[in-house]
Formats: structure tokens, sequence, C-alpha cells
């Protein structure tokens, strides 16, 4: 949509002081910037001495001559730059990083005085994005229309405007900039990446092979009705509250808690670790909007909690306004929040029952989180970390993290800078049965005396315990 902006230079009333000596520093430091206006000038003074002191007529007319060059000058530059009308359509969004983002501008002259050369800027703090290029308004050129575009890299809420037209007299003495509206908001979501399915939500049948299967809880029993939503199946309209209401109704299914999925964004101060545009709350984002946009899709009620810049917990949901919700928070929070993993994690507590799924994507390092997802896991959630190597980004290591988790039975998905997301989704370390095996050897070693300090220590003595029962039964 096209918004037609007039100049906002002009003004009635009389401007406050500060506004005055305002301008007459700006117009002092124009005089410094502009070596031409400063010569005329310089020259102007000489010649009316000169004129003065000897009554020679031609310095006398010479200086005439510059006055009126002055002051044809500036009334040519002010003629162009009140005269002149934008019309601008601006990008609304929301965009995904990677997209491409454009704008139309229309500029106008409405008055008579050509415009060889005008600099058109829409001022943006979008990273990598510049709105401007350069406009000529000739004799029988009454418009110029101006495509300018870029490629947006990075999330967050970003502003574009106000749109800004310099111009000048033929001679550059006088320079204009017309500013035309003002500022309009542009979200910025982060990519969304199509990754595997590697935390929904499960039960564990237990088999005569002892394999675990997984399946997801959806009851065919109408629990209640909803107003229709964008991106709601139509196979799930209930027709018969639709001809009652006279609007669209969907069906809401009795969905057991084994459905239910968490997903939580660590954004702590603490834990961000960045090298130039790359950081670990970037790809941290990134793997958050990817699984709430596959799980969702899946009709599976997700929620989600964050504390960042800004603050989040909505309850699981299937609604398309949940999921634009989360969206939005995500590209607009920043990791500068104060609230711990671990205290997420109790707030999260009563919500999260027996074979729900939790994910947690966090670059934190070790500490006393990972024993409260061990005690979840022993619960009977479903736990998938995706921890961000911090070490890779420039900072601190969380290496020690890592292997906590893994002697603490909790699935983790390690992710480095430079790393594929989905293939890093496809390799879990630790687990369940991981963590059975890591415990019974940790056992071992303290019936030892022994204190193993790593998970590769731990192995090894694993695979001692598991090789002292078949020499018993060779005995």
């Amino acid at each position: 949509m096209l918004r037609s902006f007039r100049s906002t230079n002009n003004q009635a009333g009389t401007p406050p002081t500060s506004q005055v000596s305002g301008r007459r520093r700006r117009a002092g430091r124009r005089l410094r910037k502009n070596p031409i206006l400063y010569g005329i000038l310089v020259v102007m003074v000489i010649e009316f001495l000169t004129g003065m002191a000897t009554g020679f007529d031609l310095s006398v007319r010479l200086y005439y001559a510059l006055g009126i060059l002055l002051i044809a000058g500036w009334l040519w530059a002010k003629s162009s730059s009140e005269q002149m009308i934008a019309e601008v359509e601006r990008p609304k969004g929301p965009y995904t990083v990677g997209d491409s983002i454009s704008e139309t501008v229309i500029l106008r002259n409405k008055g008579g005085t050509p415009k060889a050369w005008v600099e058109v800027e829409d001022r943006t703090d979008l990273p990598g994005v510049s709105f401007k290029k350069v406009a000529s308004l000739g004799l029988m050129v009454a418009f110029d229309r101006l495509e300018m575009s870029g490629r947006v890299t990075r999330r967050g809420e970003y502003t574009v405007g106000p749109l800004v037209a310099r111009t000048s007299d033929p001679f550059s003495m006088f320079p204009q900039e017309v500013v035309f509206g003002g500022q309009e908001s542009v979200l910025v979501y982060p990519k969304i990446l199509d990754i595997p399915d590697f935390a929904s939500p499960s039960i564990h049948l237990v088999g005569d092979n002892s394999r675990r299967q997984r399946a997801r809880v959806l009851s065919t029993d109408v629990a209640s009705v909803r107003e229709y939503e964008a991106g709601d199946a139509l196979g799930r309209i209930h027709w018969l509250s639709t001809a009652r209401t006279g609007e669209l109704m969907v069906k809401q299914f009795d969905q057991g808690s084994s459905s239910d999925m968490w997903v939580l964004f660590d954004q702590h101060a603490d834990s961000m670790a960045e090298i130039d545009e790359d950081s670990t709350d970037e790809v941290g984002a990134t793997v958050a909007a990817s699984v709430i946009d596959r799980y969702s899709k899946g009709f599976l009620p997700v929620g989600y909690a964050a504390h960042g810049s800004k603050s989040l917990i909505a309850a699981p949901d299937r609604s398309a306004h949940q999921r634009e919700q989360i969206m939005r928070h995500i590209a607009a929070s920043k990791p500068v929040g104060d609230v711990t993993l671990l205290e997420t994690l109790s707030e999260l507590e009563r919500e999260l029952g027996q074979n729900t799924s939790l994910v947690v994507i966090t670059s934190a390092g070790d500490g006393s989180w990972v024993d409260a997802l061990g005690g979840l896991v022993r619960r009977g959630v479903r736990v998938s970390t995706v921890l961000i190597n911090r070490g890779s980004y420039g900072g601190e290591s969380n290496g020690d993290a890592l292997d906590h988790l893994v002697a603490t039975g909790v699935s983790a998905y390690p992710l480095a800078r430079g790393d594929s997301i989905a293939s890093a989704l496809l390799n879990s370390v630790g687990g369940e049965f991981d963590g059975l095996r890591q415990a019974s050897a940790r056992a071992h070693a303290e019936a030892l005396g022994l204190a193993p300090s790593s998970t590769e220590e731990l192995e090894e003595l694993n695979s001692g315990t598991e090789s002292e029962p078949a020499s018993v039964d060779e005995q």
C-alpha cells in the first residue's frame, strides 16, 4: 500500500530557543563542510572591501553579482525541497531470516524547478539492509519511481523510516534535507528449518524384546469446540456447531498428558556467546522456532517458556494464535534475562506430567539444572536437551554440562558453531539407558573406592563391569 507523505520540515509557529541555537550550530557545520559557499563568501568580502577602499567599480559589481548568485541558489534550494511529495510502499512483514525485503518510493515534483540529483534514503536499522537510491527530476519529469531491496540476516524487531530526500541548488551551496513520514516497525522471525522428529511425546511399551516404541496419544473423543483459526485443518470442522452458531467451529480432542510438549529456550545473559553475527542465542532461536513449527503443525499442544528481555510462559495449545504468539516472542526477545534455567524449570515442574515431552535449548554451563532434568526423567518426562557448544562461539567451554547430562541419563544433542542443525538432531548422546549404564559404572567405581571424573573413565569402568559376569560363567 502506497502512503503519501508531505515534508515535515515546515511547521508553523515560532521555534523554541533550543531549536534556534541548534539551527545555528547546524548552519555553522554546513558552512565548514561546503567549500564553494565558503569561497564565495570570502570573495564577496574581499571584493566589498576592495571596492570601498579604492572605489573600483568592477569590484562593487562583482560583489553584487555574487550576492545575487547566493540569493538565487538559496531560493532554488528552498523551492526544490518544498515542492516534493513522496509516496512509500513499505514492507509490513513479518519476515523470516533469509527473506528478501523490498519497498517502493515514488518521488513527485510539484514545482517547475528541476532536480537533477535527489538522494533518497529510507532509514532503517535492519542489519545489512540499505534503502538508498538517487532520483532525477528534470524539467519534463514529474516523478521518479525507485525500487529498493535487501535481505534480512538476523531476527528481531526493527524500524524502517523516516524517508529522507536530500537535494540542493545547482552549485551545491545550500543542501536541503527533507523528511517524510515517521517510523514503522518490522518483525523478523528466526529461520525455520526442516528438522527430524527427535522429541515427539511418546509412551514406552515394554515388549518381549524390551524395545521402546513411540506413539502419539490422541483420543477420538471430542472434548470441546472452538472458533476456527487460520491453519486449522478442514477435516476438524464441527459441522453441527457451525450450523448452530453460523460461524466455523473446529473440534478439540481429548488429548492425554503424553501428547503434551514444552519447549524451554534459555536466554539467561550469562549463557550468551557471540562471534561476529553468529551467536548461541541466534542458533538457539532457530532451533526453538523450528521445533515449535514442526510439532505445532502436527496438531500437538505445544507450550513454551523463555525469560529474556521479554518473558513468556504459554501453556500447551494447538491454535494458530499460540504459534504466532510464540514466534513473535522468539523474534523479539534478547538474551539479557536474569532468570536462570533452574528457576524456569522450577516454574514448569507442576506442568510436566508422566510421558510429557520437554525440549531444553541452552548453552549454559554445568550446574544443578542438569540434576533437575535428571529428576524429571525419573518421573517419566521425556527430556531432550539441545546443548549449544558455547566454546565454539568464543565463550567459556560448557563441555562439563554435556558429561553431566550423559551421566544423569538425559538425552543431549550437542550443537557447535557451523554444525547442521538437522543433522545434529539425528544423533543424541546419553539418554535413559546410557544413564542407567553410567549409574551402574559409578556404583561399581564407588564400591572399588575409585572416583571417576569423566565420561570416558566411566565407560572404561562400565566395560569392565560388563565383562565380569562372563568370567564367572567360565568358572
